[in-house]
């Protein structure tokens, strides 16, 4: 399923998942190592988007409080291989996490 934009998705998808396990801080319940499984699906500027299962909670959450409030809260920009695109949130957001790793998966679909 494909949501309709980035709130629908955290608060139909990413909410009832971290309420079923609190202490969980990745979409996949690990701790560490990299996935290319998805966990869901939005829609962002006319464009659909994947969030992969090892996104950590804390900067969709962050990404989550901006655009609640009306803020737009990601920077699209290349990926590392430069053959797609991504999600990243906006410095302000950034510099509000805990860590200084990225934590977020977003790719263009």
């Amino acid at each position: 399923m494909t949501y309709e934009d980035f709130p629908t998705f955290i608060r139909s998808s990413v909410l009832p998942r971290q309420k079923e396990k609190p202490n969980d801080i990745r979409l996949d319940g690990e701790l560490t190592g990299g996935k290319r499984r998805s966990f869901g699906y939005f829609c962002y500027k006319g464009r659909v988007w994947k969030v992969d299962e090892d996104t950590r909670y804390e900067p969709l959450l962050l990404a989550f409080s901006a655009a609640e409030i009306g803020e737009d809260p990601f920077v699209v920009s290349d990926t590392a291989s430069g053959k797609g695109q991504c999600l990243h949130l906006r410095e302000e957001l950034r510099k509000r996490q805990r860590s200084r790793s990225k934590h977020m998966y977003i790719y263009s679909k």
